[in-house]
């Protein structure tokens, strides 16, 4: 089991088969950062970055903050156990705007 955050982060990413730029990418952080984070040098990334990672990961904050002893699928994402299923991206919801009214003439 990874012992430390940065290596439950990468544990997590290799799982679902992202590269460190394109989670740096989709987070809102340099591929710099994110390596800093996995390697230790930064020890306390802070909530929103550790939120962020969860949601792309698809993996629970307590995952990557706590790990879970004897579980291997606590980096999986939710609901899949890890080694049956190959991760696929998490749903994304396309937003569309409202529609206007149209004018009476």
């Amino acid at each position: 089991m990874a012992e430390t955050l940065g290596d439950r982060i990468r544990q997590a990413r290799w799982r679902y088969g992202m590269s460190q730029a394109e989670l740096a990418r989709r987070i809102g952080i340099s591929s710099t950062a994110l390596n800093q984070i996995e390697s230790g040098k930064t020890p306390d990334p802070g909530v929103s970055r550790v939120i962020g990672i969860a949601r792309v990961l698809g993996v629970t904050t307590d995952a990557l903050l706590l790990g879970r002893q004897g579980e291997d699928t606590a980096l999986a994402p939710a609901g899949v156990v890890a080694d049956s299923v190959t991760p696929q991206p998490p749903e994304t919801h396309d937003v569309q705007p409202p529609r206007q009214a149209r004018r009476q003439r």
